[in-house]
Order: C-alpha cells, then sequence, then structure tokens
C-alpha cells in the first residue's frame, strides 16, 4: 500500500472512531456537565497516550516546550467546550450542520497559507460532500432549524471555526516531522490543562453513576487518542482540506449508531445525505495529488551511498 492510500486507510479509521463520540455524548450529557466531559475525555486521551510512549521507551517532555503545542491546546479546548455547551441550547441536527461548516474555512486558509490550488472538482466534491451533511442533518426540512436557541447555534459554529485553525496549527506542526505519538499526547495534554480552568471557575454535574462513568472512559479511550494519531499521520500526504471531507464520514457512522441505539428512523434523507457525503468523497479523493511526505525528524536524512554532485564531478558519501 503506498503512502497516500495508507493515509486515506486512517483518515477513514478516525472517522469511523470520532462518529462513535457523538452518541457516545447523548448518552451521558444529560447526566454530567459538558465542561467535565471535555476535560475528562481529553485527560483521559492524554494518558493513554503517555502509557503507549511509556510502553515504546519513548517518553520525552520535549513537545511541552513547543508554544505551538500550547497554542493547538488552547484552540482544541476552547472547540470543545464551545461544542459541549451549544449542544446543551441547540439540537443535534444543527450541530452537526455547523461545525462540519469548517470544511469550508479550512480550504479557504489552504489557499491563503498553502497557496492551495483551486480545481472544479475540488469545489464540487466539497459542495456535493456539505450538501450531503445538509440533507442528513436537516431532511430538508425547515422545521429542523428552528428548534434550539440562537446563542447555541452560534457556539457550535465557532467551534466549527475554531477547528479549522487548530487543523492549520496541527499541519504546520505534521510539517516539521517528528514523533506524532509524542505530538498527539502532548496536544491532549494541554487540552485537558486548559479544559481544567472554566470547569474549576463553573463546576457542574460530575458522573453519579456507572453507566455515566462508563460513557465517560469510553469517550476517553476509544474515539480520542487513537483517531487524532491516524488523522495527524493522514495529514503527511492528504490536503486538510480532503481531510476533513472525509472526516465527513463521522456524521453516517453517528447517525447509523443513533438508528440502532436510540431508534433513529432510516430514511431517504438518512441514505440520501449519506451517499453524497460517500461520492463528493470520492471526487476530490479521486484527483487529489499526493503530498510530499516529511521525514520522522523533519528533513529525511541523506543515505550513506547517495550520490551527490561535487565541485570535481559526483562523489558518494
Amino acid at each position: 500500500m503506498d503512502s497516500r492510500r495508507r493515509d486515506y486507510v486512517f483518515v477513514v479509521l478516525a472517522s469511523v472512531f470520532w462518529g462513535t463520540a457523538f452518541p457516545g455524548t447523548k448518552l451521558i450529557v444529560g447526566d454530567v456537565d459538558p465542561l467535565f466531559i471535555t476535560m475528562a475525555r481529553l485527560g483521559i486521551g492524554a494518558l493513554l497516550g503517555f502509557a503507549v510512549l511509556a510502553a515504546m521507551h519513548r517518553l520525552r517532555w520535549a513537545f511541552l516546550r513547543e508554544p505551538w503545542v500550547w497554542a493547538l491546546g488552547l484552540v482544541n479546548s476552547l472547540a470543545f467546550n464551545l461544542q459541549n455547551v451549544g449542544l446543551v441550547y441547540t439540537t443535534a441536527s444543527k450541530t452537526a450542520l455547523l461545525v462540519n461548516v469548517n470544511i469550508v474555512f479550512i480550504a479557504i486558509l489552504m489557499v491563503l497559507v498553502y497557496k492551495e490550488k483551486v480545481t472544479a472538482q475540488r469545489t464540487a466534491g466539497v459542495a456535493c460532500g456539505l450538501f450531503g451533511v445538509l440533507v442528513l442533518a436537516t431532511k430538508l426540512s425547515p422545521a429542523t432549524l428552528s428548534g434550539g436557541d440562537f446563542l447555541g447555534d452560534v457556539l457550535v459554529f465557532l467551534a466549527g471555526v475554531m477547528w479549522s485553525f487548530y487543523v492549520m496549527g496541527l499541519k504546520r506542526m505534521v510539517d516539521r516531522g517528528g514523533d506524532y505519538i509524542a505530538l498527539v499526547t502532548m496536544i491532549l495534554a494541554t487540552t485537558a490543562v486548559f479544559s481544567a480552568v472554566p470547569l474549576a471557575l463553573f463546576p457542574g454535574r460530575w458522573p453519579s453513576d456507572a453507566v455515566s462513568w462508563a460513557g465517560v472512559a469510553y469517550l476517553g479511550i476509544i474515539p480520542t487518542f487513537l483517531p487524532m494519531f491516524l488523522y495527524t499521520l493522514s495529514l503527511r500526504t492528504i490536503s486538510p482540506t480532503v481531510s476533513s471531507l472525509l472526516v465527513l464520514l463521522e456524521i453516517v457512522v453517528a447517525t447509523l449508531l443513533s438508528v440502532a441505539m436510540f431508534g433513529d428512523v432510516l430514511d431517504a434523507f438518512t441514505l440520501a445525505g449519506g451517499a453524497l457525503i460517500l461520492v463528493g468523497t470520492y471526487v476530490v479523493a479521486r484527483g487529489e495529488k499526493e503530498l510530499p511526505e516529511p521525514g520522522a525528524g523533519g528533513l529525511a536524512p541523506v543515505p550513506a551511498d547517495t550520490p551527490l554532485p561535487g565541485s570535481d564531478g559526483i562523489t558518494r558519501r
């Protein structure tokens, strides 16, 4: 499997894991404070990362001296809290729609920052995917957009905007190369630290029974460290615009799980929305070129027997 196909598999797997977080959160958000969910989920994810690093004898703290890691932790914390608090005031359908609008901001930022070329194929694929989210989340009925509160809508929309900047910062760190497990772990750790601040200022309900604690544990272990690590790896060779479009698959997974767990109706709109997301993903991915992959420690070292041009001919080292 070549690098690009491998990283496509990684981001699809990340989408599947992230998709399970929506019904998982729905099970406990009524009984547990959303700020606590953010801190506990990211904290458990960080502890899992530390355990993996320790088992591999690669536990280093150098990333904590990186200002970008703390900046990403702050942005990630703000985005998670905005989404979780926004869910208290608005509907899940509008949350799915507004949060995933971040793909538009990511596409714009990629053009502005990385001078990424705007092609008709990419534009059509992104538009198709977003329309699929609209169909799946709203069923094309204005009534689904009438619930909730304007404040919740604004908070959830801002979460999507924050995540677009987070993805761009993460791409910058990935391009520098290095230990990606350590990078993800330290970002989760700084996110948990920042998430503890609002929880300390506005203490809320902690889990009070085994079901709530199990839900928090699940969110921290399954849809946090591993999918974030896989998504980070995908940025080595795949544009953030394409990765974010592939992440829309999480909505399909979440919808199917909601049908199984909560008895949500699997109707024609659900099937059509999921199909449009898949088609949009295929259209964009089909025309993408692989990005050059950074070396594990930044620039890849030159092998000892590589021929090099010199002032008096070709030499070897």
